[in-house]
């Protein structure tokens, strides 16, 4: 397998993304920590799926070496469809098969939802989310972070249960490397940025419950977590997998909240296992 790194400018956007393989396309998404990129995300679940589809993995906005843009008018997860859309569009991919995790879960199944989905969307793979929003005390974990290796430090044990991973000093230097990388920071500390006269608060905006009525998704759905998910009860995790119409649910042992990191040949047969059901 020969795994690409490419660049592409795509309605004003610089996109970088990994691409392996020929077939369908199988679309991977990564999640919205500080450190969280493509290549750390799913380098190790490509050589799995690069045999039979061609997979595109792209850094969203603000993250890897994707451009570090903002926004504050519209939201950064419009932004973050929009830069994708462009990258299928030049790219001229006309279905996908879509993995998320965490913050790309979600993004994946509230698009399903819409009676007309951005993006071409053929099936969803959900990882590490459930119907609540994330453990409160796990998030502010994830979102305190100061720039510093240390201070990146105590999100490890957040994302990651197996031992072998959690206190791996060379996955922590290179998840921050790329959160070290210019305007990374910068661009995830400006989600706390809130007018005064607009907000009348601080911090982070409160997240909350979904609104979106899942009970709409026609399309095959995944649903899948790690069996020690620190953010992710099991609870709200089946709550979420009965609000989706013949959504089919995937534990994989002895993984944390990144199954795919620390699970990667099984994380891959259970994706590829659905997908040959799905289609």
């Amino acid at each position: 397998m020969t795994l690409h790194s490419r660049y592409v400018v795509a309605d004003g956007i610089r996109t970088h993304y990994l691409e392996a393989g020929d077939g369908p396309v199988l679309l991977l998404l990564h999640g919205g920590e500080y450190g969280a990129a493509a290549e750390l995300t799913w380098a190790d679940c490509i050589p799995h799926w690069s045999g039979r589809y061609r997979v595109l993995a792209p850094d969203l906005v603000g993250f890897g070496r994707s451009s570090k843009i903002r926004d504050f008018a519209g939201g950064q997860r419009r932004l973050m469809i929009a830069q994708v859309s462009a990258l299928l569009r030049t790219l001229d991919v006309d279905a996908v098969h879509a993995v998320g995790t965490s913050l790309s879960a979600r993004m994946l199944l509230d698009m399903a939802a819409r009676d007309r989905a951005a993006w071409p969307l053929r099936t969803v793979v959900a990882a590490g989310i459930g119907l609540a929003p994330p453990v409160a005390a796990g998030r502010e974990v994830l979102e305190t972070f100061d720039g510093t290796l240390d201070g990146l430090r105590p999100s490890m044990a957040v994302l990651f249960h197996d031992p072998a991973y959690r206190d791996d000093e060379d996955l922590l230097r290179r998840r921050h490397e790329i959160a070290a990388l210019p305007g990374a920071w910068e661009t995830g500390a400006a989600a706390a940025l809130r007018s005064p006269a607009r907000s009348g608060t601080e911090g982070r905006p409160q997240v909350r419950a979904p609104r979106r009525d899942y009970g709409a998704i026609t399309l095959p759905v995944q649903l899948v977590r790690g069996e020690h998910d620190a953010l992710v009860p099991d609870d709200t995790w089946q709550e979420l997998a009965g609000r989706i119409p013949e959504a089919r649910a995937c534990t994989v042992p002895g993984a944390g909240h990144y199954p795919q990191i620390e699970r990667p040949a099984e994380f891959a047969a259970a994706v590829t296992g659905f997908l040959d059901g799905a289609t």
